[in-house]
């Protein structure tokens, strides 16, 4: 054999090893491929199972319709929607009537028990009978003409809430009450002012109590002159043509 002969041989050997090297010596790269041939057809003829069967051409013709529905409520498809109440209420409540406008102004006196002392329920029905003042609206006390529909002023428990219980006269002890009148009332203000103190005055000496101004202080002829001139500066700005 001449060398060039010998040449072809070792290159045609060459090749051959190659070949069997590339087919043989690394299977896994054949088998992939195969394998995902498979898994993609599997993918391609894959179906949902049903659960009718006679039901299952219907199925595979539906099957993109079916996808796209939303899923149903727990209970099935013949329940009633159901509403939520608080929506309900409130689509139904009317809106409310406007509050009343807060009064322009508060005048306030108090009557305190002296040396600690607690009034007793009867003692304080019997002088509000005295003084004129009659129990009523909120369960407090209050002075009103026969001819006026809202009081002229009004007297409450010292103690909050400020209420009195009209079933326990003979059980209730109080340490004093609340005078006070609101602006613009059913008088003129001075006129009211003069009412409800003379009445706490009554009052203070029915009861044994001291009368304190709206400080809670002693209550002085110098405050009673500043209240005075108070009221007479608000009814000018009220009625400023009289």
């Amino acid at each position: 054999m001449d060398i060039s002969t010998f040449r072809w041989v070792l290159i045609i050997v060459g090749i051959v090893i190659v070949a069997g090297i590339f087919l043989f010596g690394n299977p896994d790269k054949k088998r992939k491929p195969r394998a995902s041939r498979k898994r993609v057809h599997a993918q391609r003829v894959r179906r949902e199972p049903v659960l009718d069967a006679e039901r299952g051409d219907d199925r595979d013709n539906n099957e993109d319709s079916d996808a796209r529905q939303p899923e149903l409520a727990i209970g099935g498809v013949d329940e009633e929607p159901t509403v939520d109440p608080d929506i309900e209420s409130r689509s139904s409540t009317r809106p409310a009537a406007p509050a009343a406008p807060p009064p322009d102004k508060i005048v306030t006196l108090f009557l305190q028990a002296r040396d600690n002392h607690t009034i007793t329920g009867v003692e304080l029905l019997d002088a509000s009978l005295k003084s004129g003042l009659v129990f009523g609206n909120h369960d407090i006390f209050h002075r009103i003409q026969e001819e006026d529909i809202e009081p002229i002023f009004s007297m409450a428990n010292l103690t909050k809430p400020g209420t009195f219980d009209k079933n326990a006269w003979n059980t209730m002890e109080i340490k004093g009450v609340t005078m006070f009148m609101t602006l613009p009332g059913p008088r003129n203000a001075l006129d009211a002012w003069d009412s409800m103190l003379a009445t706490s005055r009554r009052l203070a000496e029915l009861l044994h109590a001291d009368l304190l101004d709206d400080t809670q202080v002693v209550f002085t002829r110098q405050r009673s002159l500043q209240i005075k001139e108070e009221l007479r500066e608000y009814e000018r700005q009220k009625n400023p043509g009289s």
